[in-house]
């Protein structure tokens, strides 16, 4: 009979000694249990969003928005804005996947006429000055109002003409207060206002000395690329020593077209190293 009670007090000992550790009530507990596993990296979703027309420039423009699937209620995150969106906002998506970025990617289509024509005239000075008024004033306030940007930390990417802009908005931009704090040119058309678009980095330069931005310049050297008028660019923000411009020039043995998809996982890793 003894024998049997102290079988029954052993068993009754052991299984409340388990109970205590299991719900954290023995004193070494917390060393007992392991941290829960980071989340692990979930690839964005991609949504088809209604057009936006602009007083400014008097047409409507297609919207595309990559969303981070893994993202917090209580976080924000970087935005990019990228031009020519029916070509260039499914790659940089892909890329923003394949490396782990937990970035908002807004994708801005073009109003499509004849040639083009609207995408190239508001590319260049001075209606480009409309499309920034557009970007900064219509189309950021109705995304930013729905969707969790960090306004610290905006982006915006161009390409061909597109990339032309984004050279006119870096030197458009407000020198004490800009709206956008990273700007990527690819093989811009720099080509396109030469004399007047050195004129307006000179002009920048004696407004202010201060040009806030991490800028990121690609070039391509192919058989058709604007390698030559980028570096001319690249020149002449050099030239003009703006102060905390953290400017990189990269170059490849690209096409124009396809440099930017060849490009873009070395641009994305830079710009946000």
């Amino acid at each position: 009979m003894n024998s049997l009670l102290k079988i029954v007090t052993r068993i009754f000992f052991c299984s409340l000694a388990m109970t205590l550790v299991a719900c954290g009530g023995g004193s070494d507990a917390g060393a007992t249990q392991l941290e829960s596993p980071a989340q692990s990296f979930m690839p964005g979703e991609r949504l088809q969003l209604e057009a936006i027309s602009s007083t400014y420039t008097g047409v409507s423009y297609p919207l595309n928005i990559y969303l981070p699937q893994n993202r917090n209620a209580n976080k924000t995150y970087p935005v990019i804005y990228t031009l020519d969106a029916e070509w260039r906002f499914e790659t940089i998506a892909d890329s923003l996947d394949k490396n782990k970025m937990e970035v908002i990617l807004v994708g801005v289509e073009n109003y499509v006429d004849e040639g083009y024509q609207h995408r190239e005239s508001y590319s260049q000075w001075p209606l480009a000055e409309d499309y920034f008024a557009f970007i900064r004033k219509e189309l950021a306030p109705y995304i930013e109002t729905q969707y969790p940007v960090n306004q610290a930390d905006r982006t915006i990417i161009g390409h061909s003409n597109t990339g032309l802009f984004v050279g006119l908005a870096l030197l458009m931009d407000d020198p004490q207060q800009p709206f956008f704090h990273r700007h990527v040119s690819f093989d811009g058309s720099f080509w396109a206002h030469t004399e007047l678009t050195s004129q307006l980095v000179d002009d920048r330069r004696a407004l202010n000395q201060t040009l806030k931005s991490r800028t990121i310049l690609v070039g391509a050297n192919g058989r058709v690329g604007n390698v030559v008028y980028v570096r001319k660019f690249d020149d002449w923000l050099e030239r003009a020593n703006f102060s905390q411009l953290d400017l990189t020039y990269l170059e490849y043995e690209q096409e124009h077209i396809p440099v930017v998809a060849h490009a873009v996982d070395e641009v994305l890793t830079t710009l946000y190293r």
